[in-house]
């Protein structure tokens, strides 16, 4: 009867010792999830950072003092068909209904991250404005695509840009 007893202690206490480890491994990988997507969608805001405002100031160093000559908000987007990958944009907009897949190296995780700019109110960035303005967002939601998870977790994040130019 004592080992009938000892062995279901025995039991109870592994099963509870491998689900809290099995709990613990579950919440490492989450932050392992948070910690990729926000590097991947980082890595994607510095490129764009590093591009013309707009398609009428990148080939150009004068001022653009006009505001009518900047892309239309409705042909936001690559402007040719070339412009099919992140490296051949060049200019912030292209990025607006672009949608990347990518492999976060050494993981065999798989991420998503869509996009979708637009002119903002320059005194209210978090209001979208179907007009034209000195100043675009950028807004980026990035989640796991592979292996599957049972909750999907999407990384929502922004990016601001101004244009000015100095003389």
């Amino acid at each position: 009867m004592m080992t009938i007893f000892a062995f279901v202690l025995l039991t109870t206490a592994l099963n509870n010792f491998y689900r809290l480890l099995g709990a613990s491994g579950d919440d490492i990988a989450t932050g392992q999830d948070g910690i990729l997507a926000t590097t991947i969608s980082t890595s994607y805001m510095e490129i764009a950072q590093g591009l013309a405002f707009d398609q009428q100031t990148d080939t150009s160093s004068a001022a653009i003092g006009d505001i009518s000559v900047l892309t239309d908000p409705a042909y936001m987007g690559p402007d040719v068909s070339w412009e099919d990958s992140v490296h051949k944009f060049n200019d912030f907009d292209d990025f607006d209904g672009f949608t990347l897949e990518k492999e976060a190296v050494g993981t065999g995780r798989r991420y998503a991250t869509s996009f979708a700019v637009n002119y903002v109110n320059p005194n209210d960035v978090a209001s979208i404005s179907g007009t034209r303005s000195y100043v675009k967002r950028m807004d980026l939601q990035t989640w796991r695509t592979f292996p599957p998870t049972p909750v999907a977790d999407t990384l929502r994040l922004s990016l601001v840009l101004g244009y000015f130019h100095f003389d």
